[in-house]
């Protein structure tokens, strides 16, 4: 099954892996961030079992998984001081977050060594990852000026979501606050962007929810010219007691793909269609029956040669169908839980991938405790069990807890199981740079991670944390020993490696005051992969193996608010690069003008195709709010 020898992969540097593994040893006592990556959360009298929009990572609680997990909350206040104009932006200044960027029409999302695969993204609870390949993950419909928070959950969470959730999860919360505002900028690369967003009450007690994006630009190279049309509705409303959620989006995008997948002058159209409808009863039903459709469509025409489309040219339309339904109650005080069920129906049509269609039906349950006040700590553990048509079944526990061990020192531990199927894309993709096998394997994985918060008090916070994670069949495009390369004429091969084992350790830290804000955070990876000397990998074995941001907001004179971020990463066997952006924000007229100066440095490193990134270049703009 394309299965690769021992060998090895190490770029974290000095640090070492006996320095990970000393760490996780003292780390599995350890704790979960506050802070500025991970929402600090007071404590409550009883279990927060949910009522209302869910933080990733517990079907039970709104508290628990920000005290037992890594999760780290991207809100609207700190998504107004980031230097980024869209989504996959902000999530890139989050911990443990590696993006690769080709341009801003096409990013894809890793976590904690984890590729683009291995990372599910969702928008209110809702999968937007894409079956037939994690390229499209991020094709959202939702501005940034639609969003209210980014959640990121760092760690496998099969046991709560199913496949893919074996790095990380994201997820993107809808923003519904009263009042409209529009916001126009423009830029270097000949870049515009103008969106609006808003909310505003219907009869019967519903409400209206609006969000759109138009945005253009010539790129920062030739081949790179981007543009696309975003639009999000939702209403929500009363009914039956309860609360429906109604929600509808679209989103096109045309762009150059110069080098993007292969070494030639491509052009790639998308249109991604999404639709859920969910029910919620009032707060404070003893038992909570919740059920939920959801549908996501995605159109891909890509063209290998720009000028002349019939050189070679791939058409997919892929559509997934899912229904689920959770029961959530109280077994007694401070205990909770949650079980439920869900199908998906995956379609594809293609003039290269084939017909395809597959089923997945899976069953989960939770159980989440906590005791509050005195000697507060708590614990969930999660089950899932998935059954695919094309792999069988995967069953997926997990099991993770937090102590508050004094008012300033608090631990958390995890441990869990994850798995993915390899996409249609991995399995079926053929072209003059690429050749998948149909036979691969799906992966699976086991983590297990702990982390220390310290909150002395004086605005100061700090975390330290490790994790392991162990994958077996990891799937890689990749070129083997005595193979040709594809710089020399050869093709990327999808395969499975044997072993790969992912070591970390992560640290963050913030100090605030009512006029400054400093914050940062340093991210270190260790790769041991089963893999002979010669074996050459495209995405899987090639992350960031130091991360490191740093970033200060402060108020200046003049009502100015400044904010400053910079980032400084490492793959194994290539050099380091950094980056520097600055954000500059005032009051003008009825609303708010922005300056931002992105790569100060002018940073000239490579991007995931190989090619340099943007230079220095400016954003200006202006944000007005409409009562």
């Amino acid at each position: 099954m394309g299965s690769m020898e021992s060998g090895r992969f190490d770029g974290a540097g000095e640090w070492g892996r006996r320095g990970v593994v000393a760490l996780l040893g003292a780390a599995v006592i350890g704790a979960g961030w506050t802070g500025a990556a991970e929402a600090q959360v007071p404590v409550p009298d009883t279990l927060a079992v949910l009522d209302t929009i869910p933080v990733v990572g517990s079907r039970v609680s709104s508290t628990l998984p920000m005290r037992s997990r890594g999760v780290q909350v991207l809100d609207r206040a700190v998504l107004d001081e980031l230097p980024v104009s869209d989504i996959a932006g902000a999530l890139g200044w989050a911990l443990g977050v590696e993006l690769a960027a080709r341009s801003p029409a096409q990013v894809d999302v890793s976590m904690r060594g984890a590729g683009f695969e291995h990372v599910l993204v969702m928008v209110d609870g809702v999968r937007m990852s894409d079956p037939q390949t994690g390229h499209f993950d991020l094709n959202l419909t939702l501005p940034l000026a639609g969003v209210e928070r980014i959640e990121v959950l760092r760690g496998p969470a099969s046991a709560a979501y199913g496949g893919d959730a074996v790095g990380g999860v994201v997820n993107i919360v809808t923003r519904d606050a009263p009042g409209w505002e529009m916001t126009a900028e423009g830029g270097s690369f000949a870049t515009y962007r103008g969106s609006v967003r808003g909310s505003t009450a219907l009869p019967a007690g519903a409400r209206l929810i609006l969000s759109a994006e138009e945005a253009n630009s010539e790129g920062h190279r030739e081949g790179t010219d981007w543009e696309h049309r975003l639009l999000n509705v939702g209403v929500r409303a009363p009914l039956l007691g309860g609360r429906v959620t109604a929600d509808l989006g679209r989103a096109t995008r045309d762009f150059g793909a110069d080098h993007f997948y292969a070494p030639f002058p491509s052009f790639e159209s998308t249109v991604a269609s999404t639709a859920s409808i969910r029910w919620r009863p009032a707060a404070g039903a003893r038992i909570r029956v919740e059920p939920r459709l959801a549908w996501r469509s995605h159109d891909d025409d890509f063209i290998l040669v720009r000028e002349d489309p019939s050189i070679y040219r791939n058409q997919h339309t892929s559509a997934q169908l899912t229904g689920d339904l959770t029961l959530r109650g109280e077994l007694g005080r401070g205990v909770g839980w949650a079980a439920g069920g869900e199908l998906q129906r995956s379609r594809l049509e293609s003039n290269s991938l084939g017909e395809r269609s597959e089923d997945r039906r899976s069953v989960f349950a939770e159980l989440g405790w906590e005791r509050l006040r005195l000697g507060t700590f708590g614990a969930t553990v999660g089950l899932r069990h998935d059954d695919h048509d094309a792999f069988g079944g995967a069953t997926s526990p997990s099991v993770s807890g937090f102590a508050q061990l004094s008012d300033a020192l608090r631990v958390r531990a995890s441990w869990g199981r994850a798995f993915r199927g390899p996409s249609w894309t991995e399995r079926y993709y053929v072209d003059p740079a690429h050749s998948a096998r149909a036979d691969l394997d799906p992966e699976r994985s086991s983590s297990i991670e702990g982390a220390l918060v310290v909150t002395p008090g004086g605005g100061f916070e700090f975390s330290a944390g490790a994790f392991r994670r162990v994958s077996r069949d990891l799937i890689d495009w990749a070129t083997g020993p005595g193979e040709a390369s594809p710089s020399s004429g050869g093709v990327w091969v999808t395969r499975n490696v044997n072993r790969a084992e992912f070591l970390g350790l992560e640290f963050d830290g913030r100090w605030a005051t009512d006029a400054v804000l400093v914050s940062g955070g340093v991210s270190l990876l260790s790769l041991d992969a089963g893999a002979e000397p010669g074996f050459e990998s495209k995405y899987a074995l090639r992350p960031l193996t130091e991360q490191v941001t740093l970033g200060i907001a402060w108020d200046l004179p003049g009502a100015v608010r400044g904010s400053v971020k910079g980032l400084h990463g490492k793959r194994p066997g290539e050099g380091s690069f950094r980056t520097l952006d600055l954000r500059l924000e005032r009051p003008a007229l009825d609303g708010r003008a922005h300056l931002e100066l992105r790569n100060l440095a002018d940073s000239r490193h490579l991007d995931i195709t190989g090619s340099a990134v943007a230079g220095r270049a400016f954003v200006i703009g202006y944000r007005i709010a409409l009562r």
